[in-house]
C-alpha cells in the first residue's frame, strides 16, 4: 500500500503512527517498520476546584461575655471546616480568628472590643482547600464590658500520683471567675492540646491518661466571667512506669471511732471564751507510708471548720514505714452541724486524693435546749445509717414500742462466747458535771458489776474519756450467762425501772422503756454484724434520748421467756436459762382480758411432777380461764420488732387426762397456727409437757397470739420467742 506524502501533512504526526500501527496490526502493512511504538495520549487528571457553599443563617450576637456567632452547618461530604475572620471596617482588611478550621458551627468572639462595631465574615473550607464566599455578620459588643484577664494561677505543682500526673494550685481570687482550663504537651515548646473543653470548678486536676515513662509539660490557665483568659502557667512532671517502686497511704484516726475513715468533733461556745465543759474538739490522724517506696505528699487541703495545728511544710517525702501525725482542730463557731475532710494528696497510684471524712457539732451555749438531737449525733455526726425514728418521734414518753431499727430486748448474750463484750461511749448529753456508769447484771440477779464510768467534765460532748483518765471511755466486759444492761439506774428491761413519771407525761402501758437497743447499720445501710447502739434518757426529763449513747460489739437479743399463768415470780430452769411471769412486777399483763386468771387458782403445786421435760416449773401454771366471756378467748400482745419471728409454745393440760376434754385454736399474728388443739390427745396425757414451734412475722411492733377454746377455756404455760 503506498502512503500519499499529502496525507501525513494533513494529519498530526501521532494520529499517523497510531493508523499505521493499526494497519501494520491487520496485516495490512506487511514487511513495513517504524522506529518507535506508538504514544499513548492520557487524559489530564481532573482537579476539584468547585469550593463550598457560603455558610448559610449567620448570626452575630453581642453581650458582655463576647460576640457568639452561630450558622447553618454546610452538608458537604468533603467539608474540613470553617473559617472565622473580622474586621473592624466593613469592607476589610480582615484578621483570621481560626487558623485551624472549626468544625462546630458556632464562635463565640470573647476578644472584640467593647463599643466598636465588629465585622464578620465566615468562609466554609473544604478538604482541598476550597473556600466558600464568606457569610457576613456584624455586632457591637457592649461597653462596660469586662476585657480584663484573670491573674495567672499561682503555686502549681506536678506530682505523678500513681493513677496519673495530679496537678494543684491555689485558688484564684478573682471574684468573677469562671474555672480553669488545664493544657498538656510531650515538649515545653508546645503544641498544647485542651484535656478540659468543661472549665474546672476545683483548683486540682488528675491526668490519668498522661503517658507512662514521660516527661508531661503543663498550662493552667484561669478563665473569668467574661471569657477572658489568664496567661498560662507552666508545671511538668515525669510519670513512672507501673512496675515502679512506690509509696502507699495509710490513714488512721487515733480516736479510734466506729469507723476507720471518719473523726468526729464537738465543741461548745466561742473560741474566744468558751464554757469549761471537757469537750472533743482535738485529735490526731496518723499518715503512714505502708508502700516500699517513698511516699510524696504534695498537699493536705481541709475543709473550712477545722484547722491543722502545727501543719507540715510541703512537699515531704515519707520513707517507707514512716509516719506523719497531723494535729486537727474543731474550730466552727456558728452552725450546728458541719461536714469536711482532710485529704491526702501524694503519688500512691492506688490512691492520690486520699480522704479522712470530718464531722463536727457546734453548739451556742452548754445544756439549755442547745444539744445536738439523737439523729444529729448519730446520723449527721458519726455516720450511721440506723433509722431511729423514721416519720414520728423518738419520744413515746418511755412506751415499750419498737421505732425504726429498734429491736426489744431486755436482756442479751455474747455473740462469741469466746470473746467479751467490747463497748465505747459515743456521746453524753446530760446534766454537765455528773459522771455517767455503765453496768451489767446477770439476768434474775440484783448483783450489778461497773463497766465503766465517764468524766464528770465531758457530760456535753461526743466520746467521753474514763473518770479520771485521758482515755476515751471504753472498755470490754465478759458475762457467763444471760444479763442485762443498766446506765446509772435505768435499765435495760423496762420492768425494772420506774414508769410513775413515764404514766403523767401520757405513757400508755407498757412504759418503762428508758434503754433502748438499735441495730448498727453503717454509711453503705449495711448491718454490723453482733453489734448494736444503746440509747438512753432518764426517766420523765424530755425522752431525747442522747443522754447517753453507746456502741456495742460481740452481742446478740437473748430469747424472750414468758412464764404464763404467774404474778411477779421468776425462776431458774435446769438450763440456767430466767423465766418472768407474764404479769410483772408493777401488775402490767400483756393479755386480754386482764383479769384472767392465774391457774392453778391455788398457785403452782412445787411437787407436781410434769412428763416429757425437766423444765417443771415452767408447765406448773398457765392461764386461759376468762370466766364468762364468750367466745372463751384470751389474747396475748408482746412488743416486738417487725421481721420474722420463731416462737416456742409451752402446753400442758393439769385438769384433763382425756382427749376431747379441751379443745383450742391458736391465731398467730391473724394467721390459724394450731387449729383444734388438744393438748392431752398430742401429749398423750394429761401433765405432759407439748412444745410446739410456731413461725410468725410481726408488723406493726407487735406480737399478738389469740387463743379461743371450743372446749372448756384455753390453757397456755409458756411463751418463748426465739432469738
Amino acid at each position: 500500500m503506498k502512503v500519499s506524502q499529502g496525507t501525513s501533512s494533513r494529519w498530526p504526526r501521532g494520529r499517523v503512527r497510531s493508523v499505521v500501527w493499526a494497519l501494520i496490526s491487520a496485516g495490512v502493512l506487511m514487511g513495513c517498520s517504524l522506529p518507535n511504538p506508538p504514544e499513548v495520549v492520557k487524559p489530564p487528571p481532573v482537579v476539584d476546584t468547585m469550593p463550598p457553599a457560603a455558610p448559610a443563617g449567620l448570626t452575630a450576637t453581642a453581650s458582655s461575655a463576647g460576640i457568639v456567632l452561630k450558622w447553618t452547618a454546610n452538608t458537604e461530604a468533603d467539608l474540613a471546616g470553617y473559617r472565622v475572620l473580622r474586621s473592624p471596617i466593613a469592607g476589610g482588611p480582615f484578621t483570621v480568628l481560626t487558623p485551624t478550621p472549626l468544625t462546630a458551627s458556632t464562635y463565640t468572639d470573647t476578644s472584640a472590643q467593647p463599643g466598636q462595631m465588629a465585622y464578620y465574615q465566615v468562609v466554609a473550607v473544604d478538604k482541598k482547600g476550597n473556600a466558600s464566599g464568606p457569610a457576613s455578620a456584624s455586632a457591637i459588643r457592649p461597653l462596660g464590658a469586662d476585657v480584663t484577664p484573670p491573674a495567672v494561677p499561682t503555686a502549681l505543682t506536678a506530682t505523678d500520683s500513681g493513677a496519673g500526673i495530679a496537678l494543684n494550685w491555689a485558688d484564684s481570687p478573682e471574684p468573677d471567675l469562671a474555672g480553669y482550663r488545664v493544657l498538656r504537651s510531650a515538649s515545653a515548646g508546645g503544641p498544647f492540646a485542651l484535656l478540659t473543653p468543661t472549665l474546672l470548678s476545683v483548683s486540682a486536676y488528675t491526668d490519668a491518661a498522661a503517658p507512662q515513662g514521660q516527661t508531661s509539660f503543663y498550662q493552667v490557665i484561669a478563665v473569668d466571667g467574661s471569657g477572658n483568659a489568664s496567661a498560662p502557667a507552666p508545671v511538668s512532671a515525669t510519670r513512672l512506669a507501673a512496675s515502679a517502686v512506690r509509696g502507699r497511704v495509710s490513714l488512721e484516726s487515733l480516736d479510734g471511732g466506729p469507723f476507720a475513715d471518719r473523726m468526729v468533733f464537738s465543741r461548745i461556745g466561742s473560741l474566744s471564751s468558751p464554757p469549761g465543759n471537757g469537750v472533743h474538739d482535738r485529735a490526731v490522724l496518723r499518715v503512714k507510708n505502708s508502700g516500699s517506696g517513698d511516699l510524696q505528699i504534695t498537699g493536705l487541703p481541709l475543709t473550712d471548720g477545722w484547722v491543722l495545728e502545727s501543719a507540715p511544710a510541703l512537699p515531704l517525702t515519707l520513707r517507707a514505714a514512716e509516719v506523719l501525725d497531723l494535729k486537727l482542730r474543731f474550730v466552727a463557731q456558728d452552725v450546728q452541724v458541719h461536714s469536711g475532710t482532710l485529704s491526702v494528696v501524694s503519688n500512691d497510684p492506688t490512691a492520690s486524693n486520699k480522704a479522712m471524712q470530718l464531722a463536727g457539732l457546734w453548739q451556742s451555749q452548754s445544756e439549755n435546749n442547745a444539744e445536738p438531737s439523737l439523729e444529729q449525733i448519730m446520723q449527721d455526726g458519726f455516720g450511721f445509717k440506723t433509722a431511729f425514728a423514721p416519720g414520728s418521734n423518738v419520744n413515746q414518753q418511755g412506751r415499750v414500742t419498737p421505732q425504726g431499727d429498734e429491736v426489744i430486748a431486755p436482756y442479751w448474750q455474747r455473740a462469741d462466747p469466746s470473746q467479751p463484750v467490747a463497748v465505747q461511749q459515743l456521746a453524753a448529753y446530760h446534766t454537765q458535771g455528773d459522771s455517767t456508769a455503765l453496768k451489767w447484771f446477770a439476768k434474775g440477779s440484783g448483783t450489778e458489776n461497773v463497766v465503766m464510768i465517764h468524766a464528770g467534765a465531758d457530760g456535753q460532748t461526743v466520746l467521753p474519756r474514763l473518770s479520771n483518765s485521758p482515755d476515751l471511755a471504753r472498755s470490754t466486759f465478759s458475762p457467763a450467762q444471760t444479763f442485762g444492761l443498766k446506765v446509772d439506774f435505768e435499765n435495760s428491761d423496762p420492768a425494772l425501772n420506774y414508769q410513775d413519771l413515764d404514766v403523767r407525761h401520757g405513757c400508755a402501758a407498757p412504759c418503762g422503756q428508758h434503754v433502748r437497743f438499735f441495730v448498727a447499720r453503717d454509711r453503705s445501710n449495711q448491718i454490723l454484724p453482733n453489734t448494736y447502739l444503746l440509747i438512753m434518757d432518764y426517766e420523765g426529763i424530755n425522752y431525747d434520748y442522747n443522754d447517753n449513747i453507746y456502741l456495742i460489739n460481740n452481742l446478740k437479743p437473748a430469747s424472750l421467756l414468758i412464764n404464763v399463768g404467774t404474778t411477779g415470780q421468776q425462776f431458774t430452769a435446769p438450763d440456767g436459762n430466767v423465766w418472768f411471769s407474764d404479769r410483772d412486777r408493777n401488775g402490767y399483763a400483756p393479755f386480754t382480758p386482764p383479769d384472767a386468771k392465774d391457774e392453778p387458782s391455788g398457785g403452782p403445786n412445787p411437787g407436781l411432777d410434769i412428763l416429757n421435760t425437766t423444765n417443771d416449773a415452767l408447765y406448773r401454771s398457765y392461764r386461759g380461764n376468762v370466766g364468762a366471756l364468750n367466745p372463751r378467748s384470751i389474747s396475748f400482745n408482746i412488743p416486738l420488732e417487725n421481721g420474722p419471728h420463731t416462737l416456742r409454745l409451752h402446753f400442758a393440760d393439769l385438769a384433763h387426762t382425756e382427749a376431747g376434754k379441751r379443745v383450742f385454736d391458736v391465731v398467730a399474728e391473724g394467721r390459724m397456727a394450731l387449729p383444734s388443739l388438744d393438748i392431752v390427745k398430742e401429749a398423750g396425757n394429761g401433765k405432759t409437757a407439748l412444745v410446739k414451734t410456731v413461725a410468725v412475722t410481726v408488723d406493726g411492733g407487735l406480737l399478738t397470739l389469740t387463743l379461743t377454746a371450743s372446749v372448756d377455756y384455753p390453757a397456755l404455760a409458756g411463751i418463748e420467742v426465739v432469738r
